[in-house]
């Protein structure tokens, strides 16, 4: 075959992003995102007078289930037009190799095209003419009329309206952005009506009404926090959040506060019973929760759980590899992950919640003391390393006395171990499919060792429900891949009541949800949680991730190392954690990944995606309460970020904080249809950016920054950029508030200043709080010069006289 190819090889988007509808043909519906997935390197063609490209593209990668492969395309073949397109220089870009530039792609549609194919030898090259469909993003399906509403989905906040909203609202119109600002919201609807399965409308909630981030964002926490004074309430209150996010948000007309009470088991009584009469309830209990346990699965065939077994450490090291699944070159493992994604998605959340319900019931505080004063009073040594065992269908159950036990033994379904400084190297707290549905290990008290190198372990719902509850003690839990309060299919949680504690891993770790919930839950003590790569409050597909640190003392939280930044930048590290929730891109949406730490001096450090952000349809959400000073290292896309059609919440109740990043991009942004909040309530801030930092958003994003009081320092970039919009058209907007009346500093900007223009941008330096400016603002609507507001709307700014 007679092309040579360029020594400079060009990367080809995969995808097809959405472009406004209106500017092509206004009464042509919206039908969805085309996938092309094809890319491939320029080559330059032999002269042929059957076509007038000069250049082509040799296939490096057909994604599954895309248009291409569709239509027959095969690696190594050469596409010399499409859609008519001659292409006449190496500029090869296939988003816009349509007949007419301004044509939108629309799902459905057949297009030309012409491809050279070598014949087996390889020695002839065949012109080949064939028409391609042009497909929607893979698995994703139309709804009745577009889906439930904002409105549908949550009646109780339809009136709502937050200080920031106010402002923002009034400046738009001020500014003379409301056309564009209500085609930009037209645009984010646009892009929720077609979704995949694992589409959560927690998130298509605040993607169509960003608003609404900082009233969710606390909601989610709140949910956690219920009970946090009442350890006997608290886990249920951790149900109720799995099911607010994963199933009940949705439910037409209701308030989550009322779901969350919904389908929970009453507990039978164990009260007056011996130590036999405990070990019968602990029994009982695992019996419940194995019935909720097979209709949890009863739509997924033994087959099917076997493919996924076999098949799922494929997938997770295909997004590890690559994050973006149809980027993988092994086509084979790109079907399987597809189909994997298919059979995951029939997994019932609501029995896996309903089977934790009955498992925190052997967590609660009555029945744990309980147990051990009916141990004390049997005759049984306390001292010795077994008490009592029970065999029953649902994995043994072992009372293992105070004496410095080693736990090596094959998996139980339940481990109750008085003290002691023990170690834990077996199976802990992990489900195990066909043997133990659910698994919980309570520990009394010592300095305990939880140590591991088996992955889906330590507190781990496997395909069930794993409960691990430490109360006492200065542990150490080691781990390496999908460990520590992780769900995979499954729930996992993990409670450590006391004590100053070190968490270490390596990967998918610390609070990782997938098709389920993990959720890492420390009650007290000054704790280190380190991690390298999708750790630390993590919502993959399907999945709630959460890591909650109820404690006031001074944290430590680490997230990076082992991998170099995607984007090839020196000295970078990915860290994809710390409250995030990710999708695959472009086959599943992501999920909600949350980190609230109540209080104290905490140091949190991440490599790139990571400190409160969501990817691909995901949810991120980063809540630091107490007044502590506290310092937050990142990298790019850090601190309250969003990419591609996701959300990013990070809230900071108040202290003196420091914002930085190793590179750029961080602080409040968001790419590429995305919105974003970034609130920091109190406190004199210092922020050091790079270039897109502070309240930027492009490529349709919306970002909210707001500052709400204290003397503040920006260094590093300038506020509010709102960059370019060459992905769909149309525009951004980026909004950055800092209130509070005091002497800010600036590269550039200036206090006391309203700066607007750009794509849009709104720059907003206040001379009082938020609540005094929102007043005083309303009142220039009205007649601007009242307040003492010099408007002069040519050079887009005024001058708030103090």
């Amino acid at each position: 075959m007679n092309v040579a190819i360029f020594r400079r090889s060009i990367f080809v988007i995969l995808v097809i992003s959405w472009i406004q509808l209106s500017e092509a043909d206004p009464e042509v519906s919206y039908a969805g995102k085309v996938f092309i997935g094809l890319s491939g390197d320029v080559v330059s063609l032999p002269v042929d007078l059957r076509y007038a490209s000069t250049h082509g593209l040799k296939l490096t990668r057909v994604a599954a289930g895309s248009s291409g492969e569709q239509a027959g395309l095969e690696l190594g073949d050469v596409l010399v037009s499409i859609d008519g397109k001659a292409w006449t220089n190496d500029q090869i870009r296939l988003s816009r190799s349509w007949a007419g530039e301004a044509e939108v792609p629309q799902p459905g549609r057949s297009i030309p095209i012409l491809l050279l194919r070598q014949d087996d030898v390889g020695d002839v090259s065949r012109l080949i003419e064939l028409d391609m469909k042009l497909r929607r993003f893979p698995r994703t399906v139309s709804e009745p009329d577009g889906g439930p509403s904002n409105a549908q989905l949550r009646p109780d906040l339809t009136e709502l309206v937050t200080g920031h909203e106010r402002l923002c609202r009034f400046l738009i119109s001020a500014c003379g952005f409301s056309g564009a600002c209500d085609d930009l919201w037209e645009r984010l609807d646009r892009s929720q009506r077609f979704p995949d399965p694992e589409r959560l409308p927690i998130v298509r909630y605040v993607h169509r009404d960003p608003f609404r981030l900082e009233r969710i964002g606390r909601e989610l926490v709140e949910g956690m926090l219920v009970g946090a004074g009442d350890t006997d309430h608290s886990n249920i209150a951790l149900m109720r959040c799995v099911r607010y996010v994963l199933t009940d948000f949705c439910v037409p007309g209701g308030r989550p506060s009322s779901a969350f009470n919904r389908g929970l088991p009453e507990t039978p009584s164990y009260v007056g019973q011996d130590l036999d009469g405990h070990l019968a309830f602990v029994e009982h209990i695992l019996a419940r929760a194995a019935v909720a346990h097979v209709q949890a699965f009863s739509q997924i065939s033994a087959k099917d759980v076997r493919f996924v077994l076999e098949h799922r450490d494929s997938l997770l090291e295909a997004f590890l590899d690559h994050r973006i699944l149809s980027y993988d070159p092994d086509r084979d493992r790109q079907r399987a992950n597809l189909r994997l994604l298919d059979i995951a998605g029939r997994v019932d959340i609501d029995a896996l919640v309903r089977q934790a319900g009955w498992i925190c019931r052997l967590i609660e505080g009555p029945f744990l003391e309980s147990l051990q004063n009916a141990a004390a009073v049997s005759g049984r040594d306390l001292s010795a390393e077994v008490v009592a065992r029970r065999d029953t269908p649902h994995g043994p159950i072992l009372i293992a006395g105070r004496a410095r036990n080693r736990h090596d033994e094959a998996a139980h379904a339940a481990i109750f171990d008085f003290g002691g400084d023990d170690i834990y190297a077996g199976p802990q707290a992990r489900s195990v499919w066909g043997l133990i549905p659910s698994a919980v290990l309570v520990d009394y008290a010592g300095n305990d060792a939880f140590e591991t190198y088996e992955r889906f372990n330590q507190a781990c719902g496997d395909l069930g429900v794993g409960v691990l509850v430490d109360l006492d003690g200065d542990d150490s839990y080691i781990g390496t891949y999908f460990t520590q309060a992780t769900g995979f299919m499954g729930i996992g949680l993990l409670v450590d009541r006391a004590g100053n504690d070190v968490y270490r891993g390596m990967q998918l770790h610390q609070g990782v949800g997938h098709w389920g919930a993990g959720l890492l839950i420390d009650e007290e003590g000054t704790d280190s949680y380190s991690a390298h790569l999708l750790a630390q409050g993590v919502g993959l597909p399907g999945g709630l991730g959460v890591l909650c640190d109820r404690g006031r003392e001074g944290d430590r939280y680490y997230c990076k190392g082992k991998a170099p930044s995607g984007y090839g930048t020196t000295g970078v590290f990915g860290g994809w954690g710390q409250a995030v929730g990710l999708g695959y891109r472009p086959y599943a949406s992501g999920g909600v990944g949350v980190i609230y730490d109540a209080g104290g001096r905490d140091r949190m450090e991440a490599g790139n995606f990571s400190q409160g952000g969501g990817y691909f349809y995901g949810l991120g959400v980063l809540y630091s309460g107490g007044m502590d000073a506290d310092h937050y290292i990142g990298s790019r896309y850090a601190q309250g970020f969003s990419a591609h059609q996701a959300a990013g919440i990070m809230i900071e109740s108040g202290g003196d904080d420091h914002y930085t990043t190793r590179y750029a991009v961080s602080t409040g942004l968001s790419w590429d249809e995305s919105v974003t909040l970034f609130l920091d309530e109190a406190g004199n801030d210092r922020y050091e950016g790079g270039g897109f930092s502070q309240g930027a958003a492009a490529m349709n994003g919306i970002s909210f920054f707001v500052d709400a009081a204290g003397q503040d320092i920006y260094r590093g970039t300038d506020q509010a950029v709102a960059s370019s919009n060459t992905y769909h058209g149309g525009t951004s907007l980026a909004f950055f508030v800092d209130a509070g009346g005091q002497e800010d500093s600036y590269p550039s900007k200036l206090n006391n200043r309203i700066v607007w223009g750009g794509e849009h941008f709104i720059f907003a330096d206040l001379s009082g709080d938020l609540s005094g400016a929102l007043s005083n603002e309303i009142l220039k609507a009205s007649g601007l010069s009242r307040d003492k507001a010099e408007w002069s709307r040519s050079s887009g700014e005024a001058v708030i006289h103090r």
